[in-house]
C-alpha cells in the first residue's frame, strides 16, 4: 500500500529552488520586520508574487513554513 508521500507528485527542481529561496527570504524579511509584506519576501527571493502565492497561498501558510524552516535550520546547527 502506498503512503501519502508516495502519492504526492514530485516537484520540479526549479520549484524546489523557488521554495527554498522563498523560505530563506521569508526568514530574513520577517526577522528584520514582522510586518514585512509578501512582496518584500518575493523580491528578496528573486521570484514574482505569483510564484510565491503558487507555493504559499496565504501569509499564514508562509509564516508557518518559515517557522518550520527556522526550527529545522536551528536543529541542524545544534
Amino acid at each position: 500500500m502506498a503512503s501519502a508521500t508516495d502519492r504526492q507528485p514530485r516537484r520540479r527542481a526549479d520549484a524546489e529552488r523557488s521554495i527554498a529561496a522563498i523560505l530563506d527570504a521569508g526568514l530574513a524579511c520577517f526577522s528584520r520586520n514582522a510586518d514585512a509584506s509578501l512582496t518584500d519576501v518575493a523580491r528578496g527571493a528573486g521570484v514574482g508574487r505569483v510564484t510565491l502565492y503558487r507555493h504559499f497561498p496565504s501569509r499564514e501558510g508562509l509564516i508557518d513554513a518559515v517557522r518550520a524552516h527556522a526550527i529545522s535550520r536551528a536543529a541542524t546547527a545544534l
